[in-house]
């Protein structure tokens, strides 16, 4: 009885899943609206053709996704969609893009979209928030060692060079403007003290052979 009942119902799945995948529209006309097609949407979310569902709630986007009520309807549906075949990731992602647009164009939208999203998220687990929202996260950039650089290995107060170290000698040794002018006037001095000197043995000379006399 019991390998009755699982194989009916092994059946009745696979019945579903192959009548699903051939209600899905190969060519949706072009005259339907955004009402429509979003309709449309949902009344295949209810019989679980989720593909065709899929399908009408995309066509939403690519046919109306300029206007942002449209846009907002579309996804969301899209996201309720992903969240009962418990693709969290692609759910989760939804929700938080809407709630994004609420916080950039904060007026002309209709606010329970706002309110279901939220309701929406807090039926993801736990822990596959978390995982997404770490997930989300830059890694930090690793930090390179600094490097010395070639010029930072000398020291800085290098030894002077052979000719600075002669010049810088030469200044030195270069008399004061003040005393250069002393010297200058000793120099001067110098040969009338020397004539003096000279004339005073001519002068004794002079005088010797007067006293003879």
């Amino acid at each position: 009885m019991k390998k009755t009942i699982v194989m009916a119902s092994a059946i009745f799945s696979g019945m579903i899943f192959i009548f699903g995948c051939q209600s899905v529209p190969e060519n949706i006309p072009d005259d339907l609206d955004a009402r429509q097609l979003i309709q449309l949407g949902q009344d295949n979310y209810d019989a679980h053709h989720y593909l065709a569902s899929q399908k009408y709630f995309n066509t939403v986007l690519e046919r109306f996704g300029d206007d942002p009520k449209h846009y907002i309807e579309a996804k969301y549906e899209l996201g309720h969609l992903f969240l009962k075949q418990k693709k969290y990731r692609a759910a989760y992602d939804i929700f938080n893009e809407i709630l994004e647009i609420y916080e950039s164009v904060p007026m002309g939208l209709p606010g329970s979209y706002k309110i279901l999203c939220g309701i929406e998220l807090a039926k993801i687990p736990e822990d596959k928030t978390e995982e997404f929202k770490r997930a989300a996260k830059p890694e930090p950039a690793a930090i390179e060692p600094e490097r010395t650089r070639p010029e930072e290995t000398i020291s800085e107060s290098p030894a002077p060079s052979a000719p600075t170290q002669a010049v810088e000698e030469k200044e030195e040794s270069a008399p004061a403007p003040e005393q250069k002018e002393d010297n200058e006037k000793e120099a001067e001095s110098k040969p009338a003290e020397e004539k003096t000197a000279e004339e005073k043995p001519a002068e004794k000379a002079a005088e010797t052979p007067a006293s003879a006399n």
